[in-house]
């Protein structure tokens, strides 16, 4: 099947409020035309002839390439809105605000508050300090705009040194917003010499966050291997998988997943443009996940990087031919999958039911 990626970048039209969205990373989905302002507000240096076009360009990736070219990005992103606290406030609601008119009812958004200090030119900033003024930012754009936005700490691959502190972060914020752990960040593609495909301290952390009652979800099968999504599933007590595309390589895995319901958070534009998905593939995992009634989710990754919204990547999955009962089907899975209290899961799908026509 040939790839159908966006040509070109156009504002999202606002449309009701159908859609939930799991896997979405603040620092990923910044507005251009907010980095681009920090950016020389900051003295910092922009790409090409200075233009906005130009710093557009440097950001936007149009090319599948592999992890850590789409990661490269992040390069033009984080010396705009680092360890400023003010920015990051902006960006949360701004990313609230661009959730509400792409039609987003409830929003799960992902970060590692560590990854965004910036000890040189904000010292006395902590990664808590950023924390807070990312969920105040949130706060202000539910307020304002009457959609449900939570947050989910990311732990990094090759960070293992702020896993506790996520951890601790989850307990002490968990009614602020805060729902869930992640683990994201480049995947081995065999295990090391302990027989895992992540650091044992990261699964430590997980094992305890499913002891303190904190929801857990795992990148792996992006670009890693089978082993790695079973690993998150038995090891890490993951409740959703972020992209998982390469369970399909394990027919016993797979069809255990489709048995336990276990979510997949597929995000279709980037599985391409990060090299997760290979542009040869004849048939996109997620039409098979789709056809197979696996327990999946449609979401948006990184919308800076991408260049569009998440109303586009339903958009490509529509042109790989899913129809419109798929793409219901996993709005309301992604409603089932959400990181909430169960009375508060009930007022969502009631919502969406509403909103479909649904009895």
């Amino acid at each position: 099947m040939p790839a159908v990626l966006p040509s070109s970048i156009g504002p999202s039209l606002k449309t009701p409020l159908s859609r939930v969205e799991l896997h979405v990373h603040l620092d990923g989905s910044p507005r251009h035309e907010t980095l681009w302002e920090l950016t020389k507000i900051k003295k910092k240096q922009l790409p090409g002839d200075g233009s906005f076009k130009a710093f557009q360009k440097a950001i936007v990736v149009n090319e599948p390439s592999n992890l850590a070219h789409y990661l490269a990005s992040f390069a033009h992103i984080m010396p705009a809105i680092s360890g400023d606290i003010e920015a990051l406030e902006r960006v949360a609601y701004e990313f609230g605000e661009d959730s509400f008119t792409r039609g987003v009812l409830y929003v799960e958004s992902r970060f590692c508050p560590q990854l965004l200090l910036n000890k040189e030119e904000y010292p006395t900033v902590s990664s808590e300090d950023i924390l807070k003024a990312v969920l105040r930012g949130f706060k202000k754009a539910e307020t304002e705009f009457g959609i449900k936005i939570r947050t989910i700490l990311a732990c990094i691959q090759g960070a293992e040194v702020f896993d506790q502190e996520i951890l601790d972060f989850c307990t002490k914020y968990k009614d602020e917003g805060v729902v869930g752990i992640d683990h994201a960040g480049d995947e081995a593609q065999k295990p090391n010499a302990e027989g895992r495909y992540r650091n044992s301290s990261v699964i430590t952390v997980f094992q305890e966050a499913k002891r303190r009652g904190i929801h857990r979800t795992a990148h792996a099968g992006e670009s890693g291997p089978p082993g790695s999504i079973e690993e998150a599933l038995d090891a890490m007590y993951a409740e959703r998988i972020g992209h998982g595309y390469r369970v399909l390589h394990d027919k016993t895995l797979y069809e255990r997943c489709i048995r336990e319901g276990v979510h997949f958070e597929t995000c279709p534009i980037s599985s391409y443009l990060t090299g997760g998905v290979p542009l040869s593939t004849h048939t996109h995992p997620i039409i098979t996940i789709a056809q197979d009634r696996a327990n999946f989710s449609v979401n948006s990754d990184d919308t800076a990087v991408n260049g569009c919204g998440l109303e586009e990547d339903f958009d490509i999955v529509k042109a790989w031919g899913l129809k419109e009962a798929h793409l219901v089907r996993a709005t309301f899975n992604a409603a089932r999958a959400a990181f909430l209290p169960s009375h508060e899961k009930k007022e969502l799908l009631t919502s969406l039911k509403a909103t479909y026509g649904i009895e």
